[in-house]
């Protein structure tokens, strides 16, 4: 008995010791301002006095320093009655509160100990399926009931948990009660605006990512998964049950009769006009005067100086301007009622619309990346090869399209433009790209359009393009021919056509007519031939009337174009001095006096309801009789200005203009605009 006594009083006074020193620590940390006697109630209250709690307490308190300030998720229970007593006390600054070793939430009773550390009862329901009474499926039991466990999803579906909502008057689980005591739904309960993560707009969030934060409805993309009905891969918009595929967005959509137009299509609930079902042509978001205009429009976000829409939002968000409080270029979301505007910071919200990367304020495009960044990784994307990296030759490609003055052109351009998948392939495929490997493709509109960015932004040196889309037509045509008449095409061809185009080139007279006019007498060659050989002529034996009845009766419209071949065939003696006859060609008839010419251009020079290329146009045509031909080739640099007038610089003489047609012409420099996307920023 003297043994069993002794160690009674041995435990007893260690019992002491570590109430004490529980009590010493809760003074430490807290201050002065706790007493020892009310630390005593506050463990008493934590049900952490008890001999069992206290002596486990103190023990894990000795071997964890921090437990107050950083507690860990596998903390013992008496800790956490303990912060809380703390928190409820008013000491909550001193100390840290435990979370949820899953959902990370504050303040919930984490009474569960799982693998991870404590967590809250919701985040162990979670993970834990049984079968429902009621619907015989496997799900989150929410209520066990007379007649067995009862699974969420029938737990709101039954009807002591069901009303009609007094917002939107929607028969349903209810969510929570007004101020007046009546029930709505979880589509009309307010929800708090949080700033989302990724283009920084402030509003109800649509999820809350692990590892980003809260994504507006905007930003948020549904995960993507096999569909259980088209068995496509889209995004999911409702979950299958028991491991069943889910419907993606388009299979989900509920289909009936439209409460405006009367179709039968597909429709969703318009939870602003009472819920009636509306389809996508109808359905319009409820409008609010905007903040910024005034205007009465579609505010999908709210600032600190209202609601804004999408006019406004984007306008901000692209142009920022200094801060009249920090001085610093920031997106103004807020006006003062002298009409001073402020950035985020200042005026009390984390609305910043930084990038992520650079940290450029406003222009947010995508994932809280500005514009740039995205054209700069997607420019990457696109030029790179195998190894990630853009080649050398395509660096200044590269560049060009990063600091392109309209970023959102490129952005488009890379998106949707079959010439960027073609540049991709080469950039992909080939070392190194060329005019040669560039003729080898298919000349379609996007292979020369690929050409002609290569050539502007220096990749590619240039050359006379319409000569070289010419000598590549004649080789594809005729490589066609039969063997026969390809001995007579293609000296022609070369000889005549390319060697009459080569020097029109080389003193810069090639034209585009031109190529159309040698592609016109190539192919009157061809057809001739085609003739002589349908009839058995040879072309040494043709004739002046076998040659006249072709013109007339079988190609009528070929007068003009196979004058050249019978010229090169007659000075070569393949044939015997043939004549293409000249067409007979009337002369004018109608004529305009001198009142007439006068109106006409009384009128350019002053009707204002004309366009105003019109007009000058006319006035050129009145005033100096100068054909369309020549005018469309007049440039910028042909009008010139000094002391004794203006002049325009008309085959290299200039001539004078009269003041009248000089103000047109400075009107029509001045309104000039270009849209190259590639052009400089």
């Amino acid at each position: 008995m003297t043994w069993d006594n002794a160690a009674k009083r041995a435990k007893r006074r260690e019992l002491a010791e570590a109430r004490a020193r529980l009590v010493g620590r809760l003074v430490e940390i807290v201050g002065p301002s706790l007493s020892t006697e009310k630390a005593e109630g506050i463990l008493q209250d934590a049900r952490a006095w008890a001999p069992v709690s206290a002596r486990r307490l103190d023990e894990y308190v000795e071997n964890h320093p921090d437990a107050f300030t950083q507690p860990s998720p596998h903390c013992p229970m008496p800790l956490v009655r303990l912060l809380q007593q703390l928190a409820a006390a008013g000491y909550g600054d001193k100390v840290i509160q435990p979370v949820c070793a899953r959902c990370r939430r504050p303040g919930l009773p984490i009474t569960r100990l799982t693998p991870e550390g404590r967590c809250c009862e919701w985040c162990v329901a979670r993970t834990v399926l049984q079968p429902c009474a009621r619907c015989g499926q496997n799900g989150h039991i929410a209520a066990i009931w007379e007649e067995g466990p009862i699974c969420r999803r029938c737990y709101r579906r039954d009807e002591q948990f069901v009303a009609d909502c007094a917002e939107c008057g929607r028969h349903g689980a209810h969510s929570r009660r007004r101020d007046d005591g009546a029930l709505i739904c979880w589509a009309c309960a307010p929800k708090p605006d949080r700033e989302c993560v990724r283009c920084g707009a402030v509003g109800p969030a649509k999820a809350n990512i692990d590892g980003e934060g809260p994504v507006c409805p905007r930003c948020y993309t549904a995960p993507a998964g096999l569909c259980r009905k088209c068995g496509n891969h889209r995004p999911i918009a409702k979950r299958g049950d028991n491991g069943q595929p889910g419907i993606c967005i388009n299979c989900h959509a509920v289909e009936g009769e439209c409460a405006i137009c009367g179709r039968f299509r597909r429709v969703r609930k318009n939870h602003d006009n009472g819920g009636r079902r509306e389809c996508r042509t109808c359905w319009h978001p409820p409008h609010r005067p905007c903040g910024d205009c005034g205007r009465s429009a579609h505010c999908p976000v709210t600032w600190p100086i209202g609601p804004i829409c999408n006019t406004c939002y984007t306008r901000r968000r692209r142009n920022p301007a200094p801060c009249n409080r920090c001085g610093e270029l920031r997106v103004l979301v807020d006006r003062t009622a002298a009409g001073a505007e402020s950035c985020g910071p200042c005026s009390g919200r984390d609305i910043a619309f930084s990038c992520r990367r650079c940290e450029f304020p406003g222009d947010i495009y995508a994932d809280g990346y500005c514009t740039r960044c995205v054209i700069h990784d997607q420019v990457s994307d696109l030029l790179s090869g195998d190894d990630g990296e853009v080649p050398p030759q395509l660096a200044p490609l590269a560049d060009a399209l990063i600091s392109a003055q309209f970023p959102q052109s490129v952005l488009k351009w890379i998106r949707s433009s079959a010439s960027a998948q073609l540049l991709a392939e080469l950039a992909a495929v080939h070392t190194g790209i060329t005019h040669d490997l560039l003729d080898g493709l298919p000349q379609t509109a996007h292979t020369r359009s690929v050409r002609e960015t290569l050539v502007a932004t220096g990749v590619l040196p240039p050359r006379h393009e319409g000569l070289a889309r010419l000598e590549l037509w004649i080789e594809e045509t005729l490589g066609t021919l039969p063997p026969h008449q390809r001995r007579l095409a293609r000296p022609f061809a070369e000889w005549s056509v390319l060697r009459d185009a080569r020097r029109r080139a080389a003193r810069g007279r090639f034209t585009l007519a031109t190529a159309d006019g040698g592609r016109r007498d190539i192919r009157a060659a061809i057809e001739l031939l085609d003739w002589l050989d349908q009839n058995a002529i040879g072309l040494a034996d043709l004739d002046q009337a076998q040659l006249e009845l072709w013109l007339l009766a079988v190609k009528p419209t070929r007068r003009r174009g196979i004058g050249r071949f019978i010229r090169w065939t007659n000075a070569r003696r393949l044939t015997s001095s043939l004549e293409v006859p000249s067409p007979k060609h009337g002369l004018a008839e109608r004529f305009i006096d001198e009142d007439e010419h006068q109106d006409q251009l009384r009128r350019c020079l002053t009707d204002n309801s004309l366009p105003l290329e019109l007009r000058i146009v006319g006035a050129l045509v009145r005033f100096y009789a100068l054909p369309l031909t020549r005018i469309v080739q007049l440039t910028t640099d042909r009008f010139i200005q000094d002391e004794s007038g203006s002049y325009l610089v008309i085959a290299k003489h200039p001539v004078l203009l009269p003041p009248s047609l000089t103000r047109l012409i400075e009107q029509q420099i001045a309104g000039g605009k270009t849209r190259a996307a590639s052009s400089s920023r």
